[in-house]
């Protein structure tokens, strides 16, 4: 095997690794809680309690919708980079077990909410996404101007206020720690990887 086939292989394990780490978190921590923190996986855990629609049916069909978006309003190589995470993780969701792992709600929570900025810490570093709601943040960016944090926070924000009308305020309220948390995990990872590692 040669440098760079090394190196692409590396690539897609890391991107395995983070993407089964997103998996966990919503399968052991974020739905057995009722907890929708934003993004795809929680519109899917939204679903699931209003209409017991299963959480990997609802993120492979938002990741799809996402994608044919993405085809036609952003550069092919953006729309290929969404690609392996819209199908995969849907996939890891389907066949990672839904467990309630920590049965005490807010440590549930914040263990999840570490495990998911974590993998998305990855995600970002290797320059791929999990497909889903980043995309309208990359055409808004694109046609707009519109900095990304700021839409995909609106968009964060919006699904965490589902809380309020399918599981109640509790919920929202770990919602909002969950993005808090999650952000604060992905800063760290950042720093982290910018002063001593070099994917």
């Amino acid at each position: 095997m040669n440098k760079k086939s090394l190196k692409n292989f590396e690539k897609v394990l890391l991107m395995l690794v983070s993407l089964e780490l997103i998996a966990l978190s919503i399968n052991l921590f974020f739905e057995p809680s009722n907890v929708a923190a934003g993004g795809a996986t929680g519109v899917a855990i939204l679903l699931f309690e209003g209409f017991n629609i299963p959480t990997y049916w609802s993120v492979f069909s938002i990741n799809i919708v996402m994608l044919i978006v993405s085809y036609f309003f952003l550069e092919k190589i953006t729309t290929i980079k969404l690609t392996f995470g819209s199908f995969v993780l849907p996939l890891l969701l389907f066949i990672t077990p839904v467990v309630d792992l920590v049965s005490q709600i807010f440590l549930s929570i914040v263990i999840g909410s570490i495990i998911f900025g974590i993998g998305l810490a990855i995600l970002y570093t290797l320059n791929m996404s999990s497909g889903g709601t980043t995309v309208p943040p990359l055409i808004l960016h694109k046609n707009f101007g519109i900095e990304r944090y700021i839409s995909l926070f609106i968009i964060d924000g919006i699904v965490c206020i589902g809380n309020i009308f399918v599981t109640g305020w509790l919920s929202f309220g770990l919602a909002v720690l969950s993005i808090a948390i999650s952000s604060v995990v992905i800063k760290i990872c950042t720093i982290i990887e910018d002063k001593y590692l070099n994917f």
